[in-house]
């Protein structure tokens, strides 16, 4: 089956499981919805403002470009620490979706809360794995994106199915027997030959992406939920395979 095939499948199997329940799939991504909605908004007011000085001010650009070059960052430090909390906050928060679509797409007619499902990894189940995951990977990614961006992407995909593998783990039993690290290297395993078919499927999603933006956000309350069960049915498909 082609990479495109395999796209269009994942993509069919989403819609018929949210089929009728578009409203609980958005509740349950209704964070990560707001916060990419927010973003989304400013992302685009910006770009409307920021056209609209470059119009009547076309002058303003070399201004700006020999401004940043420069511009110290005196609080460079903390607004690193700021990224890496927040987007620990946001990983935790997606992975809790992740969980609940993967069961969802496992068990198209199991009932469940929406919104006490997307924060199932700040249990004490989730919480600490998801933590030393999401710490292994960053401190890993660290130093590969050190040597050149490329190798740091390659890993970044590598690495994607670490929590859902750590999640199928425990599932079976095996949360005893398994180091957070082993989750890490089961995901490289499951991986191989299957980085570039993940990268085209997230790529198949920027055009809509794109247009939420020109929503102004409004759009990431089918995008957030649909794009989050596509990339747990790829999980899904390559457990299947294996």
């Amino acid at each position: 089956m082609s990479y495109h095939q395999i796209r269009r499948e994942l993509k069919k199997e989403v819609k018929q499981v949210f089929k009728g329940h578009w409203g609980q799939a958005s509740m349950t991504a209704v964070v990560p919805i707001v916060l990419r909605a927010i973003v989304g908004f400013i992302i685009s007011l910006g770009i409307l403002f920021g056209l609209y000085l470059l119009i009547k001010n076309p002058h303003l650009l070399n201004n700006e470009v020999t401004s940043y070059a420069n511009e110290e960052s005196p609080n460079s430090g903390s607004s690193n620490v700021w990224s890496f909390l927040r987007t620990a906050i946001v990983t935790f928060i997606s992975v809790g979706v992740s969980y609940t679509f993967l069961d969802w797409l496992r068990e198209p007619n199991r009932d469940f809360s929406p919104v006490k499902s997307a924060f199932q990894v700040f249990t004490k189940r989730y919480f600490i794995p998801t933590l030393a995951i999401f710490v292994l990977q960053f401190i890993y990614l660290f130093f590969w994106t050190l040597l050149l961006i490329v190798p740091g992407i390659i890993k970044y995909y590598a690495y994607s199915q670490s929590y859902l593998i750590y999640k199928d783990q425990l599932a079976a039993g095996n949360a005893g027997r398994i180091e957070y690290n082993d989750c890490i290297t089961m995901s490289r395993q499951l991986m191989q030959g299957h980085k570039f078919e993940f990268f085209l499927l997230k790529l198949s999603m920027i055009g809509w992406y794109v247009l939420c933006l020109f929503s102004f956000g409004i759009g990431f309350i089918w995008y957030v939920p649909y794009s989050q069960a596509i990339y747990a049915a790829f999980y899904k498909h390559l457990v299947a395979i294996q």
